[in-house]
Order: structure tokens, then sequence, then C-alpha cells
């Protein structure tokens, strides 16, 4: 099977089309010994993979292709390490590679990564040349086992059990799972695999609701025992450490119901297995706070809400229809709550070129249009059987959208999002409002595609391989959630970094020594760095050079 990496801009929305593809490649991947295909790759990747601690050789481990970008991609999407911790990745096609080595018993590790949820570095592969020494060293993982239990001190099976850390997720510090596990019979829950961190542990008992009125609900429960965020006790994990003793009391206290009914677009009940579901907004979480399936009427009762606002959304039987509503909980019951559903927006348009008619190596199947929704308690737009792809006449047509939102576009081949018009105005950068149909939409590609690329050293001019490069808008209104105009790459095996696809604006430059992935959308560091980086002006498809100095904080 062939699978590429979708060129386009943004870099996120990259990531989102590629992932789609990840799994069908990783089920076809061919045996060793199978002949190359006309037109493969020639390229191999080998190294091999230890234990950090003692240099032992780790078999089992897994090492796949994370991310990619080639015109093509023939060869496996993943292999295995042998006894001796060896692994070898072939026909692989030209390309910057991004590698990650998992076992689950250690913690997962990216090629170059030398601290916790750090980006890994890629690798620049050239036509038919092979690359030794691409090596790992996995550490173990941490483990956390405790125990959950009820207010008089009995063990609480089935719950659920979530390290949780603060990161900055689309324009917020918020509290995002990493690891988690269920409790057993006993109460006992344990999570291994775990990376070095601090971390929030929290535990919920996810039951479903079928209409009770108990106003007395167990709550999602931060250790030691609090169902306030804030109060939370953090725990600190050492590499390998086995932290033990850690019980969680969940919390039980009065709370909420939403009450309201379920319609369908015509007005009826939608019949049985809508499902309801409450998101809080502005929370420390965008999780489903409480969930709840709609009564043959359409009648439904959200139960174990904590004062706060909330999204309460529906969804049909077939999920082809939903419903969104604000609703604030203020410690009283809410009811009179009415969900119509419907089919969402529509957005329609074509695809066009700069360079006038439709390339001869390019064709529509190889172009995907997908929305990117800025309204954090609303979920993307979900998508069976991959990303949709423009109509042979080059016409494209989104349905089921909500919210508000930009459109991006990505291909398979190297041409790129210019701009997005309506009715002859830029809205490349302006989010759409989806609570109705949107016609006429105009997407212009191009090849001249931008390029910010150079080296980076440390304060003694040698080569610098741990930094992470921040290129961003001088601009602040560019700033933002989603921005096009914010990227951040690491750089590759040779100390060299590139970034693609940046519109044409004065642009800042920084190299820092350490940056989880999210926090280049951070207002207050992107504020600090301005002061610092390099300015430089970037136009369209300009391939700009820069010699980086890697700073010191």
């Amino acid at each position: 099977m062939i699978r590429r990496r979708l060129s386009t801009t943004p870099r996120s929305l990259v990531i989102l089309l590629g992932l789609m593809l990840i799994g069908k490649a990783a089920m076809a991947q061919p045996a060793p010994d199978q002949p190359r295909t006309p037109g493969a790759g020639t390229g191999v990747i080998r190294g091999r993979v230890v234990r950090a601690d003692s240099g032992e050789p780790l078999r089992r481990v897994q090492v796949r292709i994370d991310e990619w970008s080639a015109a093509d991609h023939s060869g496996p999407a993943a292999t295995m390490t042998d006894d001796q911790g060896r692994y070898e990745l072939t026909q692989l096609p030209p390309g910057r590679y991004q590698l990650k080595a998992t076992r689950g018993d250690y913690v997962e590790v990216a090629y170059g990564q030398r601290r916790p949820f750090e980006r890994g570095r890629p690798v620049e592969l050239r036509v038919g040349a092979v690359l030794q020494n691409i090596d790992f060293a996995l550490p173990p993982g941490a483990v956390v086992t405790g125990r959950v239990v009820d207010e008089t001190g009995e063990a609480v099976a089935r719950a659920s059990v979530s390290l949780a850390r603060r990161r900055y997720v689309d324009g917020e510090r918020r509290l995002v799972a990493e690891s988690g596990n269920s409790t057993d019979d006993r109460g006992q829950f344990r999570i291994f695999g775990v990376p070095p961190g601090d971390y929030v542990i929290v535990a919920k008992l996810d039951l479903m609701d079928f209409g009770s009125r108990d106003r007395v609900r167990y709550v999602p429960t931060y250790y030691p025992g609090t169902p306030v965020a804030s109060d939370a006790q953090r725990i600190t994990v050492a590499l390998g450490q086995q932290v033990s003793g850690v019980e969680i009391a969940l919390a039980r206290t009065a709370t909420a119901s939403v009450r309201g009914v379920v319609r369908s677009s015509g007005g009826g009940s939608p019949g049985l297995l809508s499902f309801v579901i409450a998101r809080q907004i502005g929370g420390s979480s965008t999780e489903e706070i409480a969930t709840a399936v709609a009564a043959s009427d359409g009648s439904f009762t959200l139960a174990g809400l904590l004062p706060g606002t909330y999204a309460v959304e529906a969804r049909s039987p077939s999920g082809s229809e939903n419903a969104s509503q604000e609703v604030r909980v203020s410690g009283s019951d809410v009811a009179g709550v009415t969900l119509m559903l419907s089919r969402g927006a529509n957005a329609r348009g074509r695809i066009r070129f700069d360079t006038g008619n439709p390339p001869e190596d390019l064709r529509p199947s190889e172009v995907f249009v997908m929305p990117v929704l800025v309204d954090a308690h609303i979920g993307n737009v979900e998508v069976s059987g991959g990303p949709p792809t423009v109509k042979d006449d080059w016409s494209f047509e989104l349905s089921g959208l909500r919210g508000r939102g930009f459109i991006r576009v990505g291909t398979l081949r190297d041409w790129e999002m210019k701009r997005a018009l309506r009715e002859g105005v830029d809205v490349t950068d302006a989010a759409l409002d989806f609570s109705s149909n949107i016609d006429d939409l105009e997407v212009e590609l191009t090849r001249r595609v931008s390029t910010v690329s150079g080296d980076v050293v440390d304060d003694r001019g040698a080569v610098a391989l741990d930094g992470t490069v921040i290129v961003f808008a001088d601009d602040p209104e560019k700033w933002g959630p989603r921005s096009r105009f914010i990227a951040s790459a690491r750089p590759d095996q040779r100390g060299r970094f590139t970034i693609r696809g940046l519109p044409p604006a004065r642009y800042v430059a920084i190299v820092v020594g350490y940056l989880e992935p999210g926090e280049e959308g951070d207002v207050d560091l992107l504020t600090k760095w301005r002061r610092q980086g390099t300015l430089f002006t970037l136009s369209e498809g300009e391939t700009h050079t820069l010699n980086l100095s890697l700073s010191t904080f």
C-alpha cells in the first residue's frame, strides 16, 4: 500500500490528515523479502534500540514512521526490533522522517528526544541513502499504583484513573490526560510506562445515567480527595520510579441536573439511543462531564453537574444529526432545554490554481478539504472512510458543520493552500460562521511555497541538535489558536531545520532549548521571544536562510 504525507498549511492539518491514513498503511506492511515495486523508494533507515539505564538491547520494540514529508511512500510504516535490538526500514523515498520507538513497559521515545514530552528530531533521507545508527535509548517507564475507595473506605471497581498534566492547548492551559487505567474488583489501579514529570491524578466513576434523580453524586475527584482541580495535590514522578500507596476517596457532593428533550429535524422524537453529553466550557478540560441516553420520547437528564457553564450536545442514533446548546448551571437544576437536531451547515466551493488551469500532475482525488474548528467545546467534524476529497470537476462540499472555523486544504503533492475567498473577500484567516450554509468558496492552491531553513549552533559555534526553532509573525494580531503564522521545527541529524508553507509576512525566529508541543502558541512566551528573536520578512514562494544561535532561556 502507498502512504504519503499530506502537504498542507497549517502543519496541524498535516498531522490530522496523516493520522487518518496511518492505520491503513500499518496493516499493509510488506514482508522483508518482498520484491520492490516499480517506482518504490530505495532509501534505508537502520538503527538499534537499547535500555537507557543499562545499554542492553531491547527486543519487540515497535519502531514506526510517525510523520514524513515525501512525494511517495511504498515501504513499511513500522517494524519490530530483533533479539539484538536492531531494526530496519526499507524502500523509503527521499524526504524528512519522524520516528518513534514504543514498548509498553518503557517510555515512548521519538528519535532525537532528550527530555520528556519533547518533539523528536527529523531525519533527512536522500535518494538511495542508507542511514545508519538512527538509535533509540528507551528509559524504563515509571509505575503509579493505588486504590480508589468511596466515602466509607470500600473499594470502587471500574473507576477510571488518569494522570494529567497542564499543557497549552488552543490558547489556554488545560489539564490533559497523558495515561490512565481502570480499577479492578479490589479498587486497585496500575498505570505503567509513565514518563517523568509532575502530574495531577483524577478518578472518575463513569456510569451511564438512565434517569436517576439523586442530587448527591460521585464526582470527578482529584488526589487526595477534592472535586476542585485547583486544589489537587501534584505528585512528582521520577524516571523509572515506583509510586505506590496512592489512595483517592471519591468525593460525593450535591450536584445539579440538566433536563430537556431532543427533537429531530422534523420536530418529532429522534427515536431510541440518541446520546446526550455535557462538556464544561472554560474548565480544566474539554472531556465529557456527563452522559445520558434520551428516552423514546426524546427526554433526557444529565445528572451530577457541578456549578459551571456547559455545552450540552445531542447526537442522533445514526450520527448524521447533531445539536448543541450552552447551558449555565449555578447549583440548582436546569429544565426546559430543547436540543433540535440538524445535519449542520454545508460549505461548498471549488479548487483553483494560481497557474490557471489544473496541473497535469495533480488529481482531484489527491486534494483534501477539511474544516478546522476554533470553538473549544465543539469537536472537529468526524470523517469516516478517510478525509473528504475533491470531486472530479474540482468542486468540494463539506457537511455537518457547526460552530466557527477555517477551511484548510491538504494535498498529496507539492501544492499548498494559498488563500480562501468568499464572494471575492479573503477569508483564509477569518473564522467562518457555520450556523448556516456557505456557498461559492474558492480555495486557491499554489506551488510557490515559502521555505525557511538554516543551521542552529550553540554559543561556541558548534552544531546544536537539541534546540527547537520557532518562527512566528511579528504582528500579535496574527497569533492565536490554529494560526498559520506560527510554526516550529527541530533540527535534523545534521543540525539543519526546515519550515515550509508560512504565508508572506514579517516574522521573528528564535531557538529555545526545550519546548513542549503547543507551547509555541503561548502568547506570553511569544511576547518574550519577540523582543529577543531574529526579524526577517518572508515573501510568497521565497526560500529564506537563517543561521540561528541557541538561546539560553
